[in-house]
Parts: C-alpha cells; structure tokens; sequence
C-alpha cells in the first residue's frame, strides 16, 4: 500500500513529464509560426493560364525584339508573373527585362533576370515593387532583351485560340489567336492560416486545462488516460526498450553488411527508380533525385511501421497469454524500431540535399513537425490494422494490396503539378501526400509549405490515431479470446 508520501512524488513526477512535454510543445508551436511568419495568413494565387488545344512558341527573344502581353490583376497585390519559357539547353547570354506599364502608359515596375537563370519551363519575374492597388485593372507587360545573341536566346511559349485573352505583340504587332503563357500571381489573405492558428490556440489551451484536470485527479488517487500513459510507459519502459532493439537485431541478423542497410536500401530504390523514371519515361526536373529521395524516406517509413504494427498483437499472442502488459506497447514499439531506420534514412537524406547543391534555409526547422505528423499516422494505423488481424487474417492481404494502391496514389515519384489542379484535394486527402509534399517544400523549395498543408498534415494523422484509440481500446479485452 502507498503511503502519502509515495503518492505525492509519484503525481510529481507524472506531472513534471507531462509539463515537459507541453513546454516542448509550446516552444516548437512558436518556432513553427515564427518560422512561417506573414505566409502562414497570406497565399501566393495565381490567375488562370491560357488554356488552347495547340501551343507553341513565338521564336527565339534577341535583341530588338519587343515581346507585349496584356493581363488583367485579379487581386489587390501583384507579387510576380510566371512565364512558360524554353532554353533548349543553350547558353541563354545576356539580359531579360520584363516592363509592367498601366493604362495609362506609365511603367509601374518591372524585373531583370540574368538570362543564364533562366529554366525550360515557368519562370516567375519578380516585380519590384509590387503593383498595389491592382484588382480588375489592365497592365501590359513588356519583355526585353540586352547582349541576346541569335542561338542562344529564349524562347516564349504561346497558346493559339485561347478565348478570354488578348493577343500578345512583336515589336507592337499584334499576333493574331497567340497568347503568351503567362499567369499573375497575387497575394491574398488565406483562410487556412486563421484555422492553423485557432487548431493550435485550441489544442494549447485544451491540454493545459486537461493537464491541471490530471494534477487534481492525481491528488485524489486517481487516473486520467494521460497520467495512465506515462506511469505505464515508465514502469514498462524495460520491456519497450526490448521489444525494439529485439526488432532491430532480428532484421539484421546474419546480414553482412547490417545496420549498413537502413542507408543501402534507400539508396538502391532511389537509384533504381531515377533510372526508371527520369532516364526511360522521362520524368524528371531539378534536383530529382532529391525529389525521389525524400518520398521514399517517409513511405518506406510508413510501410515498415505499419507491415509490422499489422502482425504486433498475433506475433505476440504466447506473450500476451502469459504476462499482462498494455497490448498498445506492441503496435507503438513496432513504429518505434521503425523510426530508427527513419532516422538513419534521414541522415541520407540530408546528406544527398547538400551533395546536390541545396541550400538548407530556415524551413528546415519545419521538417520536425512533418516527421512527427508521419510517426502518429504510423501509429493511428498500427492500432486499427492490428486490431483487425485478430479478428479477420484476410486483412493482412487486403493492405498488401492496399499499399500498391498507396504507392500509386502518393507522389513518390509523378509530380502532383501533373494532375489538373481541381483534383488536388482528393490527393490531400492523403496523409502520406500531405506529409511528404509538406517535406519537400522545406528541403526542396525552401518555402514555406502553406496553412492547408500545415493543417491537413496534422489534422487527419491525429483523426486516425483517435480512430485507431477508440477501436483498439473497444476490442483490446477480445485479444486473447481469438489469438
């Protein structure tokens, strides 16, 4: 029987890890934000481009030659325009000035590029400044060149027939039916952000009310599922550690090269699949093989937490039958030896960003919340497929046809751009999607991913963990009924 006195230092230090845990919580709450800072209530949106059944492009930009589009602002702010441009792999010397002039004829600003910087593909002139005060107004943009030379200038793309858009001018003649494509893009308030703030206001709030709720049940000899989690996890902290680095040694057992795998293997598949991809189908673009790298990275983490969360309870059914332990142990330490390979993954990962030349920018610091979102996605679905093992064995089959689904549906290796942007949110309703397009844009783009992203990477991993909670704890009492 406990005396007092053990019961006081037992709610202490029950309640000092649950503090720790929210500080740490609160202080990344406020790196992320200050980190985003105006991206997060704001969004970049661009006008619609010109969409015709041919295109093409209106020859070679040398000097003397004037290149005019008309465009009409579809918001108050016009940050920059993305251009459709080809280099055809040439030198491209010299100079592109892009003039913005408004109704009136008077040029309102403009942006200069290197031509070297250019890129077979959108290419955003950033206008500085920026035109203020835009909405429904109509601009002409007009495009330049210095020390372009026939044989290596850029070309512009063009629509032909494209209806709603004016005709773009060479050296003041109007083309007839050709368009250049272009979009404006603008900066608008965004209302995902006002939902990323008021989710996150609050889940702080709620758990610093639900954490004093466990101090005063504390004081009354009695648990909440919070408290009840970290005296369990404490006093089954041997068996957890075990449990993993059981996991860990039986992978690589008799293996040669060991521990080596968690750095080959993704190391192969990323090869393996940019030959495939970039060298026979022709897919591809900058940085690619980062690109391929960071998708395999989180996917072979989720397909490894949840094969094995899937097998957690019937692998163990001698040892549940013996020895009472929490059943939810075994599903969580299944994710646990699977984010070691994760992290080891992660180091590759790095490694192959700065081989390849790519700066490391603030939103790194984002990166932590992408991995944590992806590690309670892996557990929420260990709990709910491991549930259903016990119950129907089919289910083991049934998700190994569902991860060739996944591996279709989850840009590991296709671009999302690719899909018609109206489909978008269908593949946000992917977690996976969600997580590792949230991870690119931090490590690939060096941008801040957006409020949606942000929110829908959160949001439903937590939905399926709740989930995955209910239906474990509902049939966990059933285990050793049908083990």
């Amino acid at each position: 029987m406990r005396t007092e006195t053990d019961g006081e230092m037992t709610r202490q230090s029950v309640m000092r890890r649950l503090w720790l845990i929210y500080v740490i919580c609160v202080a990344y709450t406020a790196l992320f934000f200050a980190v985003g800072g105006d991206d997060i209530l704001h969004r970049d949106a661009s006008s619609a481009k010109p969409d015709a059944a041919s295109s093409g492009d209106i020859g070679e930009v040398t000097d003397g030659i004037v290149v005019e589009q008309e465009f009409t602002a579809h918001a108050d702010e016009v940050m920059r325009l993305d251009v459709q441009i080809g280099t055809y792999e040439r030198k491209n010397t010299g100079t592109l000035t892009a003039s913005v002039y408004d109704e009136t004829g008077t040029q309102v600003t403009k942006s200069v590029m290197n031509a070297s910087e250019l890129v077979n593909g959108v290419t955003p002139f950033v206008l500085d400044p920026a035109i203020t005060n835009a909405n429904g107004k109509t601009y002409t943009v007009r495009f330049e060149t210095e020390g372009a030379s026939a044989g290596n200038a850029a070309t512009f793309a063009c629509a032909y027939g494209a209806d709603g858009f004016a005709d773009l001018a060479l050296n003041g003649e109007k083309q007839n039916n050709e368009t250049l494509i272009m979009s404006s893009v603008s900066r608008i308030p965004d209302i995902w952000g006002k939902v990323l703030l008021g989710m996150w206001a609050v889940l702080i709030v709620f758990f610093a009310g639900y954490f004093l709720y466990t101090d005063r049940k504390l004081k009354q000899d009695k648990d909440t599922a919070a408290s009840a989690s970290i005296k369990a996890l404490s006093r089954y902290r041997f068996l957890m550690n075990q449990l993993v680095s059981r996991d860990f040694k039986v992978r690589y057992k008799r293996s040669v090269l060991g521990v080596m795998w968690s750095f080959i293997n993704p190391i192969l598949t990323m090869l393996v699949q940019f030959f495939v991809f970039s060298k026979v189908f022709r897919v591809g673009g900058a940085n690619y093989i980062v690109y391929l790298l960071t998708g395999i990275t989180f996917f072979n983490f989720y397909s490894e937490s949840t094969n094995n969360g899937l097998l957690s309870i019937v692998g163990n059914a001698s040892l549940i039958k013996k020895v009472y332990v929490p059943k939810y142990i075994y599903p969580v330490s299944k994710t646990l030896s699977s984010a070691i390979n994760f992290g080891i993954a992660i180091i590759l990962l790095f490694a192959v960003t700065l081989i390849s030349g790519i700066p490391l920018t603030k939103y790194i610091l984002l990166f932590p919340y992408a991995a944590a979102c992806a590690f309670i996605l892996n557990i929420g679905v260990s709990l709910i497929i491991s549930t259903g093992m016990v119950f129907f064995h089919d289910v083991q089959f049934l998700y190994n046809v569902f991860m060739t689904l996944l591996s279709y549906g989850t840009p590991l290796f296709w671009y999302l751009s690719s899909m018609p942007e109206k489909y978008h949110f269908v593949f946000y309703m992917n977690p996976l999607c969600d997580i590792i397009t949230f991870s690119r844009d931090c490590i690939m783009y060096g941008t801040f991913p957006g409020a949606q992203l942000s929110v829908l990477c959160l949001l439903i991993p937590v939905l399926i963990l709740a989930a995955g909670v209910l239906i474990f704890r509902k049939f966990e009492d059933e285990f050793v009924l049908h083990i």
